[in-house]
């Protein structure tokens, strides 16, 4: 049997408030895993960070959206309901398509990040303060990865000395792990494969993020227009009630106009 346009508007309300739900999570790991990346911005670049800022956007147009749905579905206009609808679907296909677009940035990562690597170290090789911003960032890199360089510890070889965090070593905070008490032992792995692997795996989780955004938000799309499809139902069952009713009215003989009178009584004659 046929669900009921109030049984409709009950299950889009309640579409609406996991709608929202899901922009918060959607919001929250969307700028966790955009942090995460943004911290590395200038060793991966920024087109590897619009999937995820794009994804994070569309967590907050989403709660929107679930506003105006949950006002659209307790007025019950067709119209409105319609547009709503079709709110959710430009919303669930943006989301699928960070999650293509994230797909081929990952699949095409490695060249952009050694790339932007390569300009970023031949930019600050030449840089001597240890203490430079520049310097630091390479020094967070080599102890976080334990790596070295771009491609190794031989990246330095043109400037004659090599930086003490390669070896674990280096003007860090103390989040780190301590430093070893020389510098005997070279990180030998360069960072290219190590950042190449985690902004992977960043990216990944962000793909991962927007297909299920996609996939579970979907259900409000036919949800929504079942609804407005219900409404319809209901009103030409309405219109065909009104017809009806003015028909059976207008239709039906007036059987006391044709009952027989008695004769009205006259007045006596003199």
């Amino acid at each position: 049997m046929a669900l009921s346009s109030n049984c409709w508007k009950y299950l889009v309300l309640t579409f609406n408030v996991l709608f929202a739900m899901s922009a918060v999570a959607l919001f929250g790991v969307s700028g966790f895993l955009l942090y995460r990346l943004f911290i590395y911005r200038h060793f991966i670049g920024i087109n590897v960070e619009y999937p995820a800022i794009v994804l994070l956007m569309m967590a907050i147009i989403t709660c929107s959206v679930a506003w105006i749905g949950w006002r659209t579905a307790k007025s019950m206009h067709q119209i409105h309901v319609v547009m709503a609808g079709l709110l959710i679907v430009v919303v669930v296909v943006v989301e699928f398509s960070c999650f293509v677009w994230a797909m081929v940035v990952w699949e095409n990562i490695e060249i952009d990040i050694k790339s932007t690597m390569t300009n970023y170290f031949m930019e600050t090789s030449e840089i001597t303060d240890p203490n430079s911003t520049d310097s630091l960032r390479w020094d967070k890199l080599h102890v976080k990865f334990e790596c070295c360089g771009v491609s190794g510890p031989g990246d330095y070889s043109s400037l004659g000395h090599v930086p003490f965090s390669c070896c674990g070593q280096g003007p860090l905070d103390a989040l780190h792990k301590p430093y070893a008490a020389d510098c005997s032992t070279l990180y030998q792995r360069g960072c290219g494969n190590q950042l190449h692997e985690y902004a992977k795996g960043q990216l990944l989780l962000v793909a991962m993020a927007a297909l299920a955004a996609s996939i579970l938000q979907s259900t409000g799309i036919f949800c929504t227009f079942f609804l407005a499809h219900a409404i319809l139902v209901r009103r030409r069952a309405s219109i065909r009630n009104s017809v009806s009713m003015r028909e059976s009215t207008f239709a039906a003989p007036d059987d006391s106009l044709l009952a027989p009178t008695a004769p009205a009584p006259t007045l006596p004659k003199y």
